[in-house]
């Protein structure tokens, strides 16, 4: 490692001085983050939907293990905060870690991060964040379904939600179970909301295959169910309605001794009480 000394003679070359230089600063907490216009920032996606990839003006950026999981958690973070504190960054990620290990572990991972994709990171000595112009299928997903929610998305924005894929399969983080989970019940909220609003507009049989798919992934959720059985009554179809509503209520006391709700038997003429 290169460090400044006073009357010391250095073989390197040029290039070889200033990559070393720029290692000891990261290491040694630069705050200076890379400064780029608007008019030449290249493209910048990062995918973490079906596994982890970063690509800059088309091309795949490659990253070790130990940067990807700084991207990402920073990536994930932004959708509620603008940006992080690099202790508590340093923490979350190398918990295990002593605390000037793990700042040391954080700042060779920005540094590397720099390198592979000069504008990635913005922030000072305190606080960094993913850049706004790099953009994250993560976000985007979270935008069409609050699209959704509000009664704005289109076709394109419900094939989305439809279609997502599992958020970074794979990694065993304990940070990133709360993140999977929030994504799942806002797409599984989202489908219901939008299905509910296909049976309010007599869109029964688009109702039934959207409500369908929710049902699949979480067979005891008794709102989906709900909007299930409204759509086979709705369509004309109460013995099928009836049929769900046996199939649900036989699941759900299977896996959880519980019966259905008062509410959800009054749909089929079955009156009750939860246990």
């Amino acid at each position: 490692m290169w460090t400044p000394t006073s009357g010391s003679a250095d073989s390197r070359t040029g290039p070889q001085r200033r990559m070393v230089r720029a290692e000891y600063r990261a290491t040694m907490n630069d705050p200076v983050e890379s400064r780029t216009t608007d008019a030449a920032v290249p493209a910048t996606r990062l995918a973490l939907f079906g596994g982890f990839e970063l690509s800059v003006a088309g091309a795949r950026v490659a990253l070790p293990m130990h940067a990807r999981r700084v991207v990402a958690y920073l990536s994930l973070h932004k959708m509620t905060e603008k940006d992080c504190g690099r202790q508590i960054l340093a923490e979350r990620l190398w918990e295990h870690a002593a605390p000037e290990r793990s700042l040391a572990s954080l700042r060779t991972a920005l540094w590397l991060i720099r390198r592979a994709g000069p504008g990635l990171l913005s922030g000072d000595a305190e606080r960094v964040t993913l850049a706004d112009h790099v953009d994250v299928d993560v976000h985007r997903f979270r935008r069409q379904a609050e699209s959704m929610l509000a009664g704005d998305g289109g076709h394109a924005d419900l094939l989305l939600l439809c279609a997502a894929a599992e958020l970074l399969p794979g990694w065993d983080e304990d940070w990133l179970l709360l993140f999977r989970e929030q994504l799942r019940l806002l797409r599984l909220h989202t489908l219901e909301t939008v299905g509910r609003r296909y049976c309010e507009q007599g869109r029964h049989p688009q109702a039934i295959d959207l409500i369908l798919r929710v049902v699949a992934e979480e067979p005891l959720r008794e709102s989906a169910q709900a909007v299930l059985i409204d759509a086979h009554l709705g369509a004309g179809n109460a013995a099928e309605a009836r049929r769900q509503f046996d199939v649900f209520a036989a699941n759900l006391w299977q896996e959880l001794e519980l019966r259905p709700s008062a509410q959800l038997g009054q749909r089929v003429g079955v009156p009750g009480t939860r246990r």
